[in-house]
């Protein structure tokens, strides 16, 4: 009886393994071979529609200290995050505010100091303006590069080829 009992389970698991084996299931389609980030940075134009033309508006009044902002979030994006998280956080701070509380040399953001400033107090004016937009940009390492050259690259790179 053992034996034929063993033989019966048997033949059933070898049935029901078959049948399950020859079910087809379906098998999903791949996902896009494209990361969350930049799927993300495609949509953040049309997310801050306001923020976007506005900050087009700024490269094409100050084209070259949009290139150093998008130069220095490509080379250093932490630098650059923290600017403008501090410019947003600090709503009666100014540029030489922010300087004197880091006074350890950022390349970049001398160089504006230097020959940008009125370009960088509207830089900073529209980060508080848009800080939902600003904050979508910096939180993708290299988000306002990105923008730079996805974006608004008509507007400055014409100027520095």
């Amino acid at each position: 009886m053992a034996k034929t009992y063993k033989l019966l389970t048997a033949s059933a698991l070898l049935v029901v393994g078959t049948i399950a084996c020859a079910t087809p299931r379906p098998v999903p389609a791949p996902a896009p071979m494209q990361s969350g980030a930049a799927e993300g940075m495609e949509m953040w134009s049309q997310n801050h529609p306001e923020a976007s033309r506005e900050l087009g508006e700024w490269v094409k009044r100050h084209p070259s200290a949009a290139r150093l902002f998008f130069d220095w979030d490509g080379h250093h994006h932490d630098r650059a995050k923290h600017f403008i998280t501090w410019t947003i956080r600090h709503p009666r701070q100014n540029l030489d505010d922010f300087a004197l509380e880091h006074n350890d040399r950022w390349d970049y953001l001398d160089q504006i100091m230097a020959s940008h400033r009125p370009a960088a107090n509207e830089f900073m004016a529209w980060c508080r303006q848009h800080h939902a937009a600003a904050e979508a940009l910096m939180n993708h390492p290299g988000g306002l590069e990105w923008a730079g050259h996805h974006l608004y690259q008509d507007a400055w790179m014409m100027k520095h080829s």
